[in-house]
């Protein structure tokens, strides 16, 4: 069966982070890999280990992490002192074990599964690699960056507020575990990382120097983001070590079609926010233009879905920055714009935004997808309407919401001449007594329809 292709990526993803693969297929760095028989940090470890000159070394580590962790030194070590490198710390213990056959840092059993790997790996590294390389300079420096090497997504920059937490490449946060004695230093490595919370937990840590990544040089780049927090794009400067974000401040937004594009993309992840689709009056628009879209589909009208609206987004976020912005843009002019002569003239006719009402008041209709359009109406506006109101061309009766002279519904009817003939009467007798200055004819079909009461002379 294939591998899920999330699980392909994510595989991809380390590949290249290791420099074994990039757009043109595998590197020369992949190739070499490729002979070393062992997951790909692990080959990648024993190679830089080897052009280090550190091979023992290197092929003890990748034992120590491929293997059951050997260390016994509890939590108190911590507090004692701090370390540059919790794997550099067993990396020692093991070489000192294999000289001397003991040592009160490891578990024996343990150390001695790790001493039989780290022969291996050694062996391996030997035949796929040849010689290794001399050593130049500290063999603990050496080790450190072979590590590196191995973890490069890994690479973590410190909070300056709290040294136990910090933020991976790419942005994740990360918090040492008890047990890491990696305390001090602007960047680590999270070699050992759980991953099941949202803030992951670093069992191991390794220190790195900022000479290390790229020569110690940081590069700026200036580029547009969103601001959740004020739902608008802004500038940034953010400087990076590597593919290490190092600090992020604000700055002008220098390229407008670039902030264009960020603002598109926010909005497509909220689109109700970002349009204003809650606001009544463009809410009522875009049910309108459903409803009818549903009631006569030979108009061929447009699907006002979340696809179709962002499609419109470039169009509207042409010279916004924000969300307000967008929902200043005229989303209703967009998309009378896509719809031709004849669809335009049938929403008007056969969708109306208002309906005139025998008293001359134009009542604005409620429009919701999968059901009639509501009128709420006074009783007295209505006089002299015999039958309901039908809209789609006669084909859906309005659903009428006859209110009492306080605009309070009395009656919910699509069938007016039903409730002139019968219901009014029983409403009548019940507000007669309560609204006297209001008109309540004995014959409201043929009585003048009223906006208010008139006064008595």
């Amino acid at each position: 069966e294939p591998p899920a292709a999330a699980a392909l990526e994510r595989a991809l993803a380390l590949l290249r982070s290791l420099g074994a693969v990039d757009a043109g297929g595998l590197t020369e760095l992949g190739r070499l890999l490729a002979r070393v028989p062992a997951q790909p940090r692990l080959a990648r470890l024993l190679v830089a280990g080897h052009e280090l000159g550190v091979p023992a070394g290197a092929a003890a580590a990748a034992a120590i992490l491929g293997e059951r962790d050997p260390w016994l030194i509890e939590d108190r070590r911590v507090e004692q002192h701090g370390s540059d490198s919790d794997v550099l710390d067993r990396v020692r213990a093991l070489l000192a074990f294999e000289r001397d056959g003991r040592s009160p840092e490891l578990q024996r059993g343990a150390a001695h599964a790790c001493l039989a790997a780290k022969r291996q790996l050694e062996r391996i590294a030997r035949g796929a690699l040849g010689t290794p390389r001399d050593l130049e300079g500290d063999a603990s420096d050496a080790l450190l960056v072979a590590l590196l090497a191995a973890f490069p997504d890994r690479l973590t920059r410190r909070r300056a507020d709290d040294p136990t937490r910090g933020v991976l490449v790419g942005g994740r946060g990360v918090r040492l575990a008890p047990e890491c004695a990696v305390r001090e230093g602007e960047l680590f490595l999270s070699i050992d990382l759980d991953g099941k919370s949202a803030e992951a937990l670093v069992r191991k840590a390794s220190l790195v120097q900022r000479e290390w990544v790229d020569g110690g040089r940081t590069h700026a780049v200036f580029e547009p983001v969103f601001d959740a927090a004020r739902l608008r794009v802004v500038g940034r400067k953010r400087v990076y070590l590597g593919e290490l974000l190092l600090e992020e401040t604000d700055a002008p937004i220098s390229d407008a079609e670039r902030a264009e594009s960020v603002l598109v993309a926010a909005a497509r992840t909220d689109l109700e926010r970002a349009l204003g689709l809650a606001d009544p009056e463009r809410r009522g628009f875009l049910a309108r233009v459903r409803s009818l879209a549903d009631w006569m589909p030979e108009l061929e009208l447009p699907h006002v879905d979340d696809g179709f609206l962002a499609e419109l987004l470039p169009e509207l976020c042409a010279g916004a920055t924000s969300f307000a912005d967008l929902q200043r843009a005229s989303l209703e002019h967009a998309i009378l714009a896509r719809l031709d002569h004849r669809q335009r003239a049938a929403l008007d006719r056969e969708a109306p935004e208002r309906w005139q009402v025998p008293s001359g008041s134009r009542i604005r209709l409620t429009y919701e997808p999968g059901r009639p359009p509501v009128l709420a109406a006074r009783i007295q506006e209505l006089f002299g309407l015999r039958e309901t109101p039908r809209v789609a061309a006669n084909r859906v009766p309005v659903l009428l919401h006859l209110l009492a002279p306080n605009g309070r519904p009395e009656q919910v009817t699509d069938d007016l001449a039903s409730f002139w003939s019968d219901t009014y009467f029983r409403v009548r007798k019940d507000l007669r007594p309560r609204y006297p200055k209001h008109a309540w004819p004995d014959d409201p079909t043929t009585a003048a329809p009223q906006r208010r009461p008139q006064r008595r002379r």
